[in-house]
This record gives structure tokens, sequence and C-alpha cells, in this order.
């Protein structure tokens, strides 16, 4: 909570993290929903799921929730958007659509060598999985990725991009600053993280989600196969920064480790309601989210 200050920041790192076994996950797997990759998925069903996962973030991830977006549309969102998905328009100028378009614009695609050109972000594609239903709709999925020293450097201008990251901007420097600053203390502690880092040895569990249609209860096989997936591709470790209760308890059931913890309700980090300026993203109350409780970032070893 945000009152337990000495809990806050980066938590006491053991000297060896213990290896993931599957086997204690079992009594939580589930039979009725099997995920399965998404590398041969058409891009319609990658589309249907990215509005999926972007709808159930705007309703229950605890920061998307809590923060709007600026009360102005931005004007440079008026024109389309060209990416292997199509040509298309923004639409809605909401929480939903606007997380919808972080996934298409940073996940789903990357920049190009060609000048405000994008393609097929295959690392994604390779790692991700999704639990569609009997008609082949995504009803849970999970977005993963490798993670490479220096990934989050500038970016090409794009007014959809722009546009997305003046609501998103609070939200993801929260988790960018967390995990910085958890994986440069990794680096110092543990010589063999450090190597699978800098070799893309290690994965990051990046957002996990279910619609209505899939039972809560089996949500933890998104995460479990998804260190699965991982592992079978040779990878060392999963890092997951977990804003959702539910994911710690799923990295937990892994054997993960707490690296770091970083409360929501400590300092106000976006513009209140009453005092907001048309252009920037606000909560009722300043603070990124109305939980006491936070982001907790994970590690979890596979050998």
């Amino acid at each position: 909570m945000a009152s337990e200050i000495e809990e806050h920041g980066l938590l006491q790192l053991p000297e060896n993290v213990p290896t993931m076994d599957l086997s204690l996950t079992k009594k939580y797997r589930s039979d009725d929903f099997k995920p399965q990759g998404v590398e041969k998925a058409e891009k319609s069903q990658l589309l249907e799921m990215a509005r999926m996962v972007a709808r159930s973030f705007a309703f229950r991830e605890p920061m998307n929730r809590h923060v709007h977006p600026p009360r102005k549309r931005p004007k440079s969102i008026q024109g389309t958007h060209q990416d292997p998905f199509g040509n298309d328009s923004f639409g809605p100028w909401t929480t939903e659509n606007i997380i919808y378009w972080f996934i298409r614009l940073v996940i789903l695609t990357k920049a190009s060598n060609s000048p405000n050109s994008f393609e097929l972000n295959n690392d994604l594609l390779r790692l991700s999985l999704l639990i569609t239903d009997d008609n082949n709709h995504p009803i849970g999925g999970a977005f993963n990725v490798t993670l490479f020293p220096g990934e989050y450097g500038p970016q090409d201008a794009n007014p959809f991009r722009e546009a997305v990251f003046s609501y998103m901007n609070p939200i993801m420097n929260k988790i960018h600053s967390q995990e910085h600053e958890a994986i440069d203390a990794l680096c110092k502690k543990n010589p063999s993280f450090s190597h699978a880092y800098t070799n893309g040895k290690v994965g990051m569990l990046f957002m996990v989600a279910r619609s209505e249609k899939l039972p809560s209860q089996h949500t933890f096989e998104l995460v479990a196969a998804s260190a699965e997936k991982f592992q079978k591709q040779n990878y060392e470790y999963m890092l997951v920064s977990a804003s959702n209760q539910w994911t710690g308890a799923a990295c937990e059931v892994l054997r993960g480790i707490r690296i770091h913890f970083s409360p929501f309700r400590k300092v106000k980090e976006v513009a209140e309601m009453h005092s907001a300026a048309e252009n920037e993203p606000y909560s009722v109350d300043g603070y990124i989210s109305n939980k006491d409780s936070g982001l907790m970032f994970y590690i979890v070893k596979f050998r």
C-alpha cells in the first residue's frame, strides 16, 4: 500500500532465483481453454484480439480505468494511418480505442526502415498467444515480446502515435521507470541474467487479458502457457510488471520472485480533473489509480 514505504522501490534480491516448476501449476491449469500461437492468425483476427485486449484494459487495468484521455481530441488524427493491417482512420477518442491503437502502433507493428512506414512485429507474433471461442473469435490473449537493452529509444514522428501517447505517457513512464530500475539491479546482482538480457533471452509478458466469454478462473492458463512458450524457445527468464493482483498471484505460482514495487497512490502523477489542461490526461484526484496497491515487478527463471 502507499503507506508501507519500507516496501516501495527495489526489494531485497535473492542470491539465487528459483527455477520455474510447471508441475506445481497443474491444479491451476485449464483443460477447457487452450491457448494457441498467433503466428498463423489472420490479420483480421489479430486486430480483433487487439480490440479485445484494449476493452479489457480499459475496464479492468487499474491505471487505464482511472486515468482519462485529454479532453481535446488531437487535430493530428483527422487523417488515416497506413500499415500492414490497412489504411484506417483513428475512430472515437475513447480510452478503449486509444489502447487499441497503442497495441497496433507499438507492439503489433514496428517502424520500418522507410520513414513513416510500419511492418509486422514478427517477434511478437512468434511469442504471443490467444484463446478463441467455438467461432474462432479471440476471448483471451497474451502479447509477449523479447526485451533488448535500449529498446525504448526515440521513435519517428507519427500523428497517431503522438495522439496515443498524449494519453499513455504517464502510464508507460511509470511502467518503464520500474522496469529500468529493476533490470539494472538484476544485471548488477546476477551476471547470468545480464548475459541473457544482452543476448535476447529475456522475455516480457507485456499484456494479458480476457473477455467476458473467458471465465476468470481460466485466465491463469495464458500466463502459464506464455512461460511455457518462452521456455520451449530457449529463453532463460520472463519478466512481468503486474498491475493486477491476479497477475502477481500467477507469477508466484510460477515461483516468480518479487523485484520491485511501485505504489499507485504515493504521489500524484497526472493532472487533477478540475485543473487539467484540455490537452493533458487527468484523473479525479491526480493519482494514477484509485487502488491502494501498485505495480509489482517479477522475474521468473526457466533454467
